[in-house]
């Protein structure tokens, strides 16, 4: 009986780490092309943007969706376009820090805040 809960957990355990690796380059090939569209502001980069997107769409949760949706309706608007960001920032600083694989990593110490 041990070592088939043992045998679960394990699984489980890399099921957790592959769905955190899949968010962490989801997120960061998305982070890649918004910067690649800011600083160059061609439509190819621009374009760019919406496979991440939709990638994100896949592994991240509703809060990030919602966050990254505000950064793409702020396009023209540089008041809304800082609070979306801070958003994103928030959503995808909140998934990471709440997600099983980290929660292993952290130190039961550790406190960070999101603003």
């Amino acid at each position: 009986m041990t070592a088939l809960i043992q045998s679960w957990l394990a699984e489980r355990s890399k099921q957790d780490e592959r769905r955190f690796r899949e968010k962490q380059a989801a997120y960061i090939d998305l982070l890649e092309a918004y910067h690649c569209a800011a600083v160059e502001g061609t439509d190819e980069a621009s374009k760019n943007f919406a496979p991440w997107q939709m990638r994100c769409e896949l592994v991240a949760p509703e809060a990030a969706h919602r966050a990254i949706e505000r950064i793409v309706e702020t396009n023209e608007d540089w008041e809304g376009r800082t609070k979306a960001h801070d958003e994103l920032k928030s959503a995808f600083g909140a998934d990471f820090w709440h997600c099983e694989v980290m929660q292993a990593r952290r130190p039961a110490s550790a406190t960070f805040t999101f603003a």
